[in-house]
């Protein structure tokens, strides 16, 4: 990405009219917090108002991240902004009710690192190859020479723990162990933020991943690996729909399997899928076939229930993905 581009985006941040809107995908995870966060601490910097809202709430695993507490739900908000940043959003479905906020001549600006993005903002920095869309963020801040403080550095590399799986996934490049040396000067405490982020469980995740490994199904091939969390199971765990991607590890985890899946049912008893390969399937292909996107290695997509529909369904589709991608 030119930095002609990314001085376009900064420029747009920095002297825009009006409170900014930033937006990350729903059910947001550790790089659309650190993301979103980030691009917050920059307003800060340049005394640019902003507001952050998002259809879910936070998980309270990153309420250690500076400004977490400012996130609002879209359903609080009655303001219409003309300027919004998305972050982390695969596509401008995944903001989902935070574009009603939108005013009619709104501008749209899409900061991504997804496969499946399309570009759908007016103004797009959208880079498949990086790990994480912090590591976006941080390049833009790295090569414009925006100060980055202790606060802006903890999101960041929070962002960037996350979608690498602590440095352990294959997208853990040599630049992305630079960006998070470069942050680790910042003053910022990585054993803190790996543990409120991969590690620390509460005893009712515990519990729901207990009953969750009740469910798990292995393939006759040994390929293939899910579980599925029902609403009776977050009821008698006292668990969130968020404490269910504890879960997600163990399929993917399991010696032989190339595709691991989660299942969740919502309360409306639509289905949330999350599905995470190894090595050779690209679950991005799949999610997009269920109207989803994501990454080749992760990805997920929402189906229409009842469970056991969205399973079959899902499954099926990933069979078959798994005997092409091993019979090539």
């Amino acid at each position: 990405m030119s930095n002609d581009a990314y001085g376009a985006i900064m420029e747009r941040i920095r002297d825009g009219s009006g409170p900014l809107l930033i937006v990350c995908h729903v059910s947001p995870d550790g790089d659309a917090v650190g993301a979103a966060l980030a691009v917050a601490h920059y307003c800060e910097s340049v005394g640019r108002a902003f507001v952050l809202v998002n259809d879910d709430p936070v998980p309270s695993r990153y309420d250690f991240m500076p400004l977490a507490d400012r996130f609002l739900r879209t359903t609080d908000v009655s303001l219409r902004f003309a300027q919004v940043i998305a972050v982390d959003c695969a596509d401008a479905r995944r903001m989902g009710q935070t574009t009603l906020l939108f005013a009619p001549d709104y501008e749209l600006i899409n900061i991504d690192h997804h496969d499946t993005n399309d570009g759908y903002g007016h103004l797009n920095v959208v880079d498949p190859q990086a790990a994480a869309t912090c590591l976006v963020l941080y390049r833009m801040m790295h090569t414009l020479h925006v100060p980055i403080g202790r606060a802006m550095a903890t999101c960041l590399y929070t962002g960037i723990v996350f979608d690498t799986g602590g440095f352990r996934y294959n997208n853990s490049t040599p630049e992305i162990h630079l960006a998070a040396a470069d942050l680790l000067t910042r003053g910022i405490e990585p054993f803190y933020i790996a543990d409120r982020v991969l590690e620390a469980m509460t005893k009712e995740q515990v519990e729901l991943v207990r009953l969750g490994l009740s469910t798990l199904v292995v393939d006759p091939s040994g390929r293939m690996a899910y579980v599925a969390v029902d609403q009776a199971m977050l009821s008698a765990s006292g668990a969130t729909d968020d404490d269910t991607e504890a879960l997600l590890p163990y399929t993917r985890s399991l010696s032989g399997v190339e595709v691991g899946i989660l299942f969740r049912e919502r309360t409306d008893h639509s289905v949330k899928v999350s599905l995470r390969s190894r090595e050779r399937v690209d679950v991005a292909a799949i999610a997009v076939s269920f109207g989803g996107g994501g990454h080749v290695r992760a990805a997920g997509c929402n189906l229409e229930g009842p469970l056991a529909d969205a399973i079959a369904q899902v499954t099926d589709q990933v069979r078959k993905a798994v005997s092409a991608a091993f019979a090539q």
